[in-house]
């Protein structure tokens, strides 16, 4: 690769359409801090701020995740996503390594669930993508298999509400038409719904 065609990447990065490559689309804020660490065997690249983000399409839907740091070790290293466990890889590697979780979960059971827990329109709408957004948290982060430990499934639910709560407030599915119902959505409504799938999917896939 020439250096021209880096520069041509690393403007892509930085502009509002990003970068794309199999599927994923990266960009860059224009302001960002790094910081580096160099130990005998690996090197690390933290994210300080300005997070970068990563997007691609899955289910029909987009879905935005942040990096928030790479650390490169002798034969592979790990990649650190906001909201998620850290992601390890060989280098080399260039299988898929997001599959399906669904195998793990009864998700027409869940999704009878959420027909009764919230037969209006609305709560019903936000509810259903939740739960796809839920599917897509749990096949990236059990790339490397999810610690079935209380505390640890305590800190999973935590970060999947947050990253589908991220993901559902950038959805054009979603969209709130004054400013009271804004707050009513964003504060109670949303955490409420997304609490309870998360709860579901998460229960049903450790048991």
């Amino acid at each position: 690769m020439e250096l021209s065609e880096v520069k041509q990447i690393v403007e892509q990065v930085f502009s509002d359409a990003g970068y794309e490559i199999n599927n994923f689309t990266f960009f860059c804020p224009t302001s960002l801090s790094i910081s580096l660490e160099k130990t005998a065997n690996d090197l690390s690249i933290k994210f300080n701020t300005g997070l970068p983000s990563v997007q691609t399409k899955k289910l029909f839907i987009p879905i935005t995740a942040q990096l928030q740091g790479i650390s490169l070790g002798e034969d592979g290293g790990s990649i650190k996503l906001k909201y998620f466990p850290d992601i390890k890889f060989s280098y080399g590697q260039s299988e898929e390594r997001f599959g399906s979780c669904s195998q793990n979960v009864n998700l027409d059971k869940i999704k009878s669930e959420i027909n009764r827990e919230f037969p209006d329109t609305e709560r019903n709408t936000i509810a259903k993508l939740a739960l796809k957004y839920t599917q897509e948290w749990a096949s990236i982060a059990s790339a490397n298999g999810l610690c079935e430990d209380l505390k640890s499934r305590r800190q999973y639910r935590k970060d999947c509400e947050a990253f589908v709560k991220e993901n559902i407030l950038a959805s054009r599915d979603v969209e709130a038409k004054s400013a009271v119902l804004t707050f009513i959505l964003v504060y109670f409504v949303l955490p409420a719904v997304i609490s309870w799938v998360v709860k579901k999917f998460l229960d049903n896939y450790f048991n």
